[in-house]
C-alpha cells in the first residue's frame, strides 16, 4: 500500500496477500449459500455473477441472505480471516492491538435494484478511528460496485450540505471515483469519506463483505467496544502490562 496515497486520498484497492486463503474462505461461503437457495451447480462465479437468474427478491432475498449472514458470523470468523488475509497493511494502518466487529456485513446487489445506498458516511457516529474493509467476492466495476468522494471531495461536499442537499448530491456524483477492482482486492477505506452505491446497470449481481477495523485503544464513537468489537490481537507489550494489572489488584 502507499501509504501517503492513503493519507491523501482516504482509500485505496490493495491485493490479497494469500490468495489460496481467499479463494478457500469463498468457497465455504459459496457452498452454503448454494444450499441455502437449491442451487445445484458447481461454478462458483457462475452462481455469485448469476445470481439475480434465481428470481429472489424482496423479503425471501433477505431471508435468505440473513441466513448466509448467519452462517459466516457463528462458522466463518470472517473478521479474522479478512483480518489474515491483509494482515501486514491493517496493523500498518491501525497498529498491532486490534478489535475487529462481531457481525458480517454481506451485501448482494443484483442488476436492477432500487434500493441503492444513498450518499452517506460512516462517521459520525462510527469512530473516525475505524478503517473499512470492503471485499467483493466477484469482479466489480462501473455500477456493479461503489463510489465515493476523496477526502478534499469529501470535505467540499460536507460544507456544501450544510447550505443545500441538491447541490450537495450533484457535487458528490460529479466527483465521485468508481471502484474497479478484480478478484482478489478489497478497498480500505477511512469513516469519514462520503460514498454510495449506484444502482447495478450491469448484468451481473455483485457479492461483497464489509468489516471494520480498529485499534483497541482508539476512540469508539457511538459504539461500545464489547458489544460491538472482538478483540483480534494485542502487542507483547499490551500483553504485559495486562498482565502487570492483573496481578496488581489480585
Amino acid at each position: 500500500m502507499d501509504k501517503e496515497h492513503f493519507f491523501e486520498t482516504g482509500f485505496e484497492v490493495v491485493p490479497v496477500e494469500d490468495f489460496s486463503k481467499l479463494l478457500q474462505f469463498r468457497e465455504k461461503i459459496f457452498q452454503k449459500a448454494k444450499e441455502i437457495v437449491g442451487y445445484n451447480g458447481n461454478d462458483v462465479d457462475e452462481f455469485f455473477n448469476n445470481f439475480h437468474k434465481l428470481n429472489l427478491k424482496g423479503v425471501n432475498l433477505n431471508e435468505k441472505r440473513m441466513e448466509i449472514i448467519n452462517y459466516c458470523t457463528q462458522n466463518l470468523e470472517v473478521g479474522r480471516t479478512i483480518y489474515e488475509l491483509f494482515k501486514n497493511l491493517i496493523i500498518q494502518l491501525i497498529g498491532s492491538d486490534i478489535v475487529a466487529q462481531k457481525t458480517t456485513n454481506l451485501v448482494i446487489h443484483q442488476p436492477g435494484d432500487q434500493n441503492a445506498e444513498a450518499l452517506h458516511r460512516d462517521s459520525p457516529s462510527n469512530s473516525p478511528f475505524e478503517i473499512t474493509i470492503w471485499l467483493p467476492l466477484v469482479n466489480v466495476y462501473g455500477t456493479k460496485s461503489m463510489y465515493l468522494l476523496n477526502r478534499e471531495k469529501s470535505r467540499e461536499a460536507l460544507l456544501i450540505l450544510k447550505r443545500d442537499y441538491e447541490e450537495f448530491a450533484v457535487f458528490s456524483k460529479q466527483h465521485a471515483e468508481s471502484i474497479d477492482a478484480p478478484f482478489g482486492n478489497a478497498l480500505f477505506f477511512w469513516q469519514g469519506l462520503i460514498h454510495g452505491v449506484p444502482i447495478n446497470d450491469e448484468n451481473e449481481t455483485r457479492w461483497s463483505l464489509n468489516m471494520r477495523y480498529k485499534n483497541l485503544f482508539s476512540p469508539c464513537g457511538s459504539k461500545g467496544l464489547i458489544e460491538f468489537f472482538d478483540l483480534l490481537q494485542l502487542s507483547p507489550l499490551t500483553r504485559i502490562a495486562l498482565d502487570y494489572e492483573k496481578e496488581a489488584y489480585q
